[in-house]
Order: structure tokens, then C-alpha cells, then sequence
């Protein structure tokens, strides 16, 4: 089951919605929120499609702490570069003696027990490292939770829009919702809710001003919050909080002009 936004029309241009702490005017993400809510109640598992930088991770967090399992942990395992070594530390059946009696350890299910495993950028991994995780997490769950179900972790899987495209049309795809059955949600670019740049702006200087030495006093120029808002962004909300970091460190702190932005917001070739 794959959930998208219903890209809807309404009357209520200026409205805004949350969630726990986001805050959108894109009927879009209204329609993600509503679809974040009720799903984080539910104890399946979940995929989170969409460009670096959209916020999957911030949304994964935030399922955790508005589901069933908000006291337990959050545990990340990061996919990209795994070797051989972190998976089969992280994933495979290890034996040891404790007390006299043999044990079985699986490091990232007892890492996330009670609570939820998210894999991030999974749809790096090799196809016959998706399905190997899949399978140990599965094996790992029966053996150490098989008292108390449960307890199992969660799984929150974090794909690519641009891997999704190939990858739907394998086999893998095919496998993984057969051994998962998951909920699916799509998450849209920035560039397909210009209307959540203003708040975001706003989000990235306060946070900048309270953790950032010697910018207590930032601002931005009307010039350069214009240049943010009819930006593309291609890089999504983590560029656009980069670029918002990097003209607080030209700027001194003070107010960012657009020649603190990153040139490539603004920079044209000369016969263009």
C-alpha cells in the first residue's frame, strides 16, 4: 500500500497545519500529516520514498514519538558504505556465554527493542543486502522476542525517489512488501510546496540565533528571502538550511544578503 498526497484545491490558501512541531501551508504535506497520524497508531511497518533531503528521517522521528512506542528507542542504522563487518555485527545471529549458558545477540534489534529500527538510505544497499536484513531482522525478532512479540522493533525504511523508480519494478520491490506488508508514503519535494519556504526561513534563523555563537541578531534581506523563495531547490529542505548556515557565517551573524547565499542560487553565465 503506497500512500501519496491528494494534491486538493482549497479556499483556505493561507491556513496552516502542524505536526508535532511542523508546521506546512502545502495542501500537500496537510494531506501527509493527516496520513502520519494515523498511521503512526498502527504497529505496521513503513517506507518513506523521496529525494535526499525531503525529511524522511524527521519523519520517522516523528512517527516514533506520536506512536504506541514513543518510550522506547530510536535507533538508526545508517545503509550507506556498510561492509560485511557492520552487517553481520548489526544483523546476523552472534553467539556468546553469559552466566554459563549460551546466548543469542542480535545488535540492532536489541538496540531498537520496544521501540523502532529505522534504516536510512536503505535502497543503497545491494538487493542481496536488503533482502539478507530483512530476512535476519525477521529470523532475530522470532528468537529474541518470541515471548513477547511486541517487543519487536518497528521497521521505518528509508528509499530514494530516484532508486524507487527502478526498484519498484523488480523483483526486490516484490519481496519486500510480500515479507513486510507495509505502508508506503511518498514525500514531495520543496519544490512542490514553495509555500512552506517562508516558515522554514523562519525556523532555520531561530534555531541558527540559539545555536549558533554571535548570531543572536540575525536576519535576512528582503532580496535574499526573495532569491530563497523562487529557488528550485534541488537539494530540498537540508540545502535550504545549509544555505541559511552559510549566510549566517558570512554575514558575521548580522543580516544575509544575497551575496551570502550559495553562488549557485544566483550565479549566471555570462551569455545566458
Amino acid at each position: 500500500m503506497i500512500a501519496t498526497a491528494r494534491p486538493y484545491k482549497t479556499d483556505l490558501q493561507d491556513a496552516s497545519y502542524t505536526l508535532h512541531g511542523l508546521e506546512t501551508k502545502s495542501v500537500l504535506m496537510e494531506d501527509i500529516f493527516s496520513k502520519v497520524r494515523s498511521i503512526a497508531k498502527l504497529e505496521k511497518h513503513i517506507i518513506l520514498i523521496g529525494e535526499i533531503g525531503v525529511g524522511k528521517k524527521r519523519i520517522a522521528q516523528i512517527i516514533h514519538s506520536i506512536s504506541h512506542r514513543a518510550e522506547g528507542p530510536f535507533h538508526t542504522f545508517y545503509c550507506i558504505d556498510i561492509n560485511e563487518a557492520e552487517f553481520k555485527k548489526a544483523f546476523w545471529e552472534n553467539l556468546h556465554f553469559e552466566n554459563e549458558h549460551l546466548q543469542i545477540n542480535y545488535e540492532a534489534l536489541e538496540k531498537a527493542g520496544g521501540g523502532i529500527l529505522y534504516l536510512d538510505q536503505f535502497s543503497e544497499l545491494s538487493a542481496e543486502y536488503m533482502l539478507n536484513i530483512i530476512h535476519s531482522y525477521l529470523r532475530g525478532c522470532k528468537q529474541l522476542f518470541k515471548y513477547n512479540m511486541s517487543m519487536s522493533p518497528r521497521l521505518i525504511l528509508s528509499i530514494s525517489q530516484d532508486t524507487f523508480q527502478h526498484l519498484s519494478k523488480t523483483e526486490i520491490w516484490a519481496q519486500l512488501l510480500q515479507l513486510l506488508n507495509p505502508i508506503a508514503i511518498m514525500l514531495p519535494p520543496l519544490r512542490e510546496r514553495m509555500e512552506d519556504i517562508p516558515a522554514l526561513i523562519e525556523t532555520f534563523l531561530e534555531e541558527t540565533q540559539d545555536t549558533e555563537p554571535g548570531c543572536k541578531d540575525l536576519s535576512i534581506d528582503p532580496k535574499a528571502r526573495k532569491e530563497c523563495m523562487e529557488y528550485k531547490w534541488p537539494g530540498n529542505v537540508r540545502q535550504l538550511k545549509n544555505a541559511i548556515i552559510q549566510g549566517a557565517i558570512l554575514s558575521q551573524g548580522k543580516t544575509i544578503e544575497c551575496q551570502h547565499l550559495p553562488f549557485t542560487m544566483h550565479w549566471k553565465l555570462p551569455y545566458s
